[in-house]
């Protein structure tokens, strides 16, 4: 039995956060400051954090969005 819910970039998503995890990434694609961002803020490092999902979904867009693109300067530098 399969535990975890494949999406896509091929991540697993514990089944207890898919639904956290679906509302996230509808945010996520349907705003113009976070899609281009999608790959990090929904990132394997954060994609099963239950704290890092509500943010997503809560938190203010220019947060999040500063937050995304603080993390890719770091690893493209």
């Amino acid at each position: 039995m399969v535990d975890a819910w494949l999406v896509t970039g091929g991540r697993d998503v514990p089944w207890a956060l898919a639904p956290l995890y679906a509302d996230a990434r509808h945010r996520v694609l349907h705003s113009p400051k976070l899609a281009p961002h999608l790959d990090i803020i929904l990132g394997d490092g954060y994609a099963d954090s239950d704290d890092h999902l509500r943010w997503v979904i809560n938190g203010r867009v220019g947060e999040i969005e500063a937050w995304a693109k603080q993390i890719r300067e770091d690893s493209d530098g």
